[in-house]
């Protein structure tokens, strides 16, 4: 199998040398590696050339595109899986790393099972040390989905899988543009229902969590809006195939909670995802949500059905 490996760029200059030596040091030989320049003001593309100059083994099979202007992480992945070519592909977040035989690994255990995705464990990564071991889920996909929808529930990261090309037929619209936060939640949350999913136990990724310039670090009205289109190209998704699960009405509920902790008033969530609750419960958490005096109860009984409705499966 060939295999591409997709690589963002944007505010990286202290970490891109680390993640691109992790990449040309995989011991897999057939790997092409596309990196996107977001229009990276700092130095990350010339420290990336640096890199490839030391490995001239792998120069051939690197790709640099670049947008003309900041585009958001959305339209960069967009991007990045439209130049795919090989058999399969994952997403390397440039300020992280792969352990040396990553790839390798993932390869194999799709060959051994032949689905469409196969997920690994990863190490969460901070100045040079590694963390614990964080396992793959080894639910089957119904309940693995339920608990995707729920929403913090299940891991949804995109990165630390490895993909079939052939996914990207089934999820032609996987990345929009606007949507950089929630994104892996927003593939996720559509493409689980459409694949094959397997997994391995050894460690495919190395997760840093001392880059505090990260998406995952910043709470803003940005952010926010981003996560609730998030929301709401889910849920169109599901309104096209005619189900409306339990577990996504309370993903949508979310929503209302990701507006009021972060401070942002709950006709946000209203105007941006057009959420109307099916099931009577939903019905129920929506108006106690909304109610300033009940929201507290409200939150306590959406605990209480999230855990309800995927139990500990």
């Amino acid at each position: 199998m060939t295999v591409t490996i997709l690589i963002p760029i944007y505010g990286v200059e202290q970490y891109i040398a680390d993640c691109a030596e992790s990449l040309f040091a995989q011991t897999y030989p057939d790997i092409e590696y596309v990196f996107c320049d977001d229009s990276t003001p700092d130095r990350s593309v010339r420290v990336l050339e640096e890199a490839i100059q030391r490995h001239p083994e792998r120069k051939d099979a690197v790709r640099i595109i670049r947008n003309e202007r900041n585009s958001g992480i959305g339209t960069t992945r967009a991007r990045l899986v439209s130049e795919v070519r090989t058999d399969c592909f994952t997403f390397v977040d440039s300020d992280d790393l792969l352990p040396r035989e990553a790839v390798a690994t993932l390869v194999r255990r799709m060959e051994e099972t032949g689905t469409d995705i196969v997920d690994g464990a990863y190490r969460e990564y901070s100045d040079g040390r590694e963390g614990q071991i964080q396992l793959p889920s080894h639910r089957d996909r119904d309940a693995y989905l339920s608990r995707t929808l729920c929403q913090n529930m299940e891991k949804h990261n995109l990165w630390g899988r490895l993909y079939k090309t052939n996914v990207l037929q089934k999820l032609p619209d996987m990345f929009f543009a606007g949507i950089d936060c929630a994104e892996d939640y927003c593939v996720m949350a559509r493409l689980l229902p459409l694949v094959t999913r397997s997994w391995t136990d050894e460690v495919v990724y190395l997760y840093r969590t001392d880059n505090c310039s990260s998406y995952t670090k910043r709470a803003s009205e940005k952010n926010v809006r981003s996560c609730l289109h998030a929301n709401k190209e889910v849920l169109r998704f599901y309104h096209l195939r005619g189900h409306l699960p339990l577990s996504l009405e309370i993903g949508m509920l979310n929503g209302y909670r990701i507006c009021r902790s972060n401070g942002f008033p709950l006709s946000l969530a209203d105007e941006i995802m057009c959420y109307v609750p099916q099931h009577y419960r939903a019905r129920l958490l929506y108006w106690l949500l909304h109610n300033h005096t009940l929201y507290n109860i409200g939150d306590v009984l959406y605990r209480l059905l999230r855990l309800g409705v995927v139990g500990f499966r």
